[in-house]
Parts: C-alpha cells; structure tokens; sequence
C-alpha cells in the first residue's frame, strides 16, 4: 500500500522538476531571441530614435536573461564557475549595449553601427564559452 503512494508521488516529484527546468531553459531562449531580433531592429535603424528603442529592448532582454540561469545550470550554486562565466559573458553583452547606445544618444549613428558590431561578436563568443 505505501509503495503505490510513493511511487506516483515520486513521478509527480520529478515531473515537476523537470518541467522547472524546461521553463527556465524556455525563458532563456525567449530572451536571447529577443536580443538577436532587438540586434536587427538597431541595424536596421536609420533614426537616433529607432536606434536607442531597439537599444532598450536589447538591455532589458539582456538584463533578464542574466537573471535567469541557463539550461543544464539550473540548480547550479551562485559561486558555479560555469554560471559566474555565463553571468561574466551577459555582463559584457550589457556593457557593449551601453557603449553603443551612448554613441546612439550622441548623434555618432555611423560609429554605433560600427560598435553595434561587436554585440554580435560578444554574443558567439559567449555562446563558444559556454560550450567549452
């Protein structure tokens, strides 16, 4: 009798451990497809004014995402070596963004295009960490 309770409690357990996971590795793709499309919005901007909404969208995707943790580290312990790189590589994304945006806000569209760039490039780069 007490091994038919237990058991589909353990099922329910883990089925509900699972799908926590399933959800955050979810939030975490929504948000970093939200920063690939924002990316494409700021290139494609020809105004300061497109440039910086799409810029604002890329930060708050990106702060999000930085919050969240990503699949295979969801239970991972703040001081994970892996989850501090991912956390470092987010930080990077951020700090361009910012760098970006303030030649955005300065008139300077030609440079930020060119400094957007490197948005893209922190972006594989932190994909390639990752897999390591």
């Amino acid at each position: 009798m007490t091994t038919k309770r237990i058991l589909p409690t353990g099922i329910l357990l883990l089925s509900l451990m699972l799908s926590n996971m399933v959800v955050q590795a979810n939030e975490v793709n929504v948000y970093m497809n939200a920063i690939t499309m924002s990316y494409a919005r700021f290139n494609a901007a020809q105004t300061v004014a497109d440039a910086s909404k799409a810029l604002a969208s890329m930060r708050t995707a990106a702060v999000a995402v930085r919050a969240q943790k990503p699949y295979g580290l969801t239970n991972a312990a703040a001081n994970n070596l892996k989850l501090r790189l991912y956390q470092s590589e987010i930080d990077k994304l951020i700090a361009e963004i910012d760098k970006t945006n303030r030649l955005v806000n300065a008139g300077k569209m030609a440079q930020a295009k060119m400094e957007g760039k490197k948005i893209l490039q922190l972006r594989d780069e932190g994909h390639a960490a990752m897999k390591r």
